[in-house]
C-alpha cells in the first residue's frame, strides 16, 4: 500500500471512529478512539474466522505501511512535544521546578530499575525466561510517563494549575531520560555485554546536555525570525520548519531530540510568544492546537490497531507477563514518587499531602505511544515478543483503565489540597 493511500484511509477511519465516539459513546476523545480501534480490529479478527473478507489483511497492510518507531519517534513526536511545552507557564514551572526535575530525572531512573527488577523476579517465578538486562530494558522503555497520553487525557480533567504544571513538566522531560536509559540498556540486552558506568554516564550527559544546548540554539533562531516577521504565514513556516529541522539535527548528532524540543518550546511559549502581535499569535495558537488534536487522534487509532494486530507472545501462560508488567510498573511508580515527594516535603522544598499526591502521580502516570514505539524498534529476537506483550498490556491498562477512572477517583476539592 502506497503512503498516500495509507494516510487517506487512516484519516477516514479516524474520522468515522471519532464520530461514533462523539455521537454514541461520549468517552474522552483519545481514549474512545483507542478503544474503538482496538475493539473494531478485534471484532474483525474474530469475524474473519467465520466469514473471510480480507478486512484484517487490509488493516495489517495499513498498519505495516507506517513504522511506529519512525512515525512517532522520527515524525510526529517533535510537533506534539513542541505544542505541549509551549503551553507550560514558566512562572508556575519555576515554582514547582524541584518537584518536576526530581520526578523527571531521579524518579524516572528509579522507576526504571525498580520496574526491571520486579519484572525479572516475577517472570522468573513463573518460569518465563528473561535475562536481567532484558528486564531492565523493559523498565527503561516503560518508566517514563508518556507526554502524548498525559497531555491529551489529563489536560481535560481539570487539574489545578500547579498540579497541571507538575504533570505536564514531568511528562515532557522524562521521555528524554527514558530514551537515554533505553539506549544504554538496549546495547546490553542485544549484545549481551554490560555497559560500563563511564560509558553510560557519557551517553546520558551527551544526550541531555546536548539536547538542552540545541534547544536553546534553535529557540534563538525561532525568536529572531518570528520577532522580525509580520505575517501569520511566515510565522507558521518558521515554527514548523525550525521544530522539524531541530529534531532531525538532534538525531544526526545523537543527542536528545525530545529534550531539545521541550527546551525550545518552553522558551518560545514564555519569551517569544508574548512579544509577537495578536494578529500572529492567535492563528498560530489555533493551528498548533488543531495539529495537536489531529496527530493525537491518528496516533491513538494507530496504537489501537497495533495492540490487536500484533500477536506478540508464544509459549507463555496467557496474561501472566502482562499482569506482572502492570503490577511492576504501578508499584515502581508509587515507590519512586513517594520517596521523592516525602523527601521534598520533609525538607520543606514543597508542602504537600504526601499520600494523596503520590496516589495522583502514580495513577496519572500514563504510558502510550512512546513506549510502544521503543518496544517495536527493537531488532527481532527470541525475547522481543515478551517485551512487546508486556508493553502492550501496560499501555492498554494505562490509557483505558487509568485514563477513564482518574476523574472519578480525584475530585476537584481533593486535588486542590494535594500541593500547596
Amino acid at each position: 500500500m502506497d503512503t498516500f493511500t495509507a494516510i487517506a484511509f487512516l484519516f477516514g477511519i479516524a474520522a468515522v471512529l471519532s464520530f461514533i465516539n462523539d455521537r454514541y459513546l461520549h468517552l474522552q476523545h483519545d481514549i474512545g478512539l483507542l478503544l474503538l480501534a482496538g475493539l473494531t480490529t478485534a471484532g474483525l479478527r474474530v469475524l474473519e474466522y467465520f466469514v473471510p473478507s480480507g478486512a484484517i489483511g487490509f488493516l495489517q497492510q495499513l498498519t505495516q505501511s507506517f513504522n511506529l518507531n519512525d512515525t512517532l519517534l522520527k515524525g510526529v513526536l517533535c510537533f506534539l512535544l513542541f505544542r505541549g511545552s509551549v503551553r507550560v507557564s514558566w512562572p508556575t514551572l519555576h515554582e514547582q521546578r524541584w518537584l518536576v526535575l526530581w520526578l523527571a530525572f531521579a524518579g524516572t531512573s528509579m522507576a526504571c530499575f525498580l520496574t526491571g527488577g520486579m519484572a525479572y523476579g516475577g517472570l522468573s517465578a513463573f518460569g518465563i525466561g528473561v535475562t536481567l538486562p532484558q528486564a531492565m530494558l523493559f523498565g527503561a522503555l516503560i518508566a517514563a510517563t508518556d507526554p502524548i497520553a498525559s497531555l491529551a487525557i489529563l489536560s481535560k480533567i481539570g487539574l489545578p494549575k500547579n498540579l497541571e504544571t507538575v504533570v505536564d513538566g514531568e511528562s515532557l522531560l522524562n521521555d528524554g531520560v527514558a530514551v537515554v536509559l533505553f539506549t544504554i540498556f538496549a546495547g546490553s540486552a542485544i549484545s549481551g555485554s554490560e555497559a560500563s558506568l563511564a560509558e553510560a554516564g557519557s551517553i546520558f550527559v551527551r544526550e541531555v546536555l546536548g539536547g538542552a544546548a540545541m534547544g536553546i540554539a534553535s529557540w534563538l533562531v525561532i525568536h529572531y525570525l518570528i520577532s522580525h516577521s509580520s505575517t501569520y504565514c511566515t510565522g507558521l513556516l518558521v515554527s514548523l520548519g525550525a521544530v522539524a529541522s531541530m529534531y532531525s539535527a538532534a538525531q544526526q548528532f545523537h543527542i536528545s531530540g525530545p529534550i531539545a524540543t521541550v527546551v525550545a518550546g518552553l522558551l518560545t511559549g514564555n519569551i517569544t510568544g508574548p512579544r509577537i502581535s495578536d494578529a500572529m499569535r492567535a492563528p498560530l495558537g489555533t493551528f498548533w492546537s488543531g495539529l495537536d488534536e489531529v496527530l493525537n487522534a491518528l496516533l491513538f487509532v494507530f496504537v489501537g490497531f497495533h495492540v490487536v494486530l500484533i500477536n506478540p507472545l508464544q509459549n507463555a501462560i496467557p496474561g501472566v507477563p502482562g499482569l506482572i508488567a502492570i503490577a511492576a510498573v504501578l508499584l515502581a511508580r508509587a515507590l519512586s514518587v513517594s520517596s521523592i515527594v516525602a523527601g521534598l516535603d520533609k525538607t520543606a522544598v514543597i508542602r504537600a499531602d504526601c499520600l494523596g499526591l503520590t496516589q495522583l502521580l502514580t495513577w496519572s502516570g500514563l504510558r502510550g505511544g512512546l513506549s510502544l514505539a521503543l518496544a517495536v524498534s527493537l531488532p527481532d529476537s527470541g525475547w522481543k515478543p515478551l517485551i512487546l506483550n508486556m508493553t502492550f498490556a501496560v499501555v492498554v491498562f494505562s490509557i483505558i483503565v487509568q485514563g477513564l477512572t482518574i476523574r472519578r477517583l480525584f475530585t476537584k476539592d481533593k486535588l486542590a489540597a494535594l500541593l500547596r
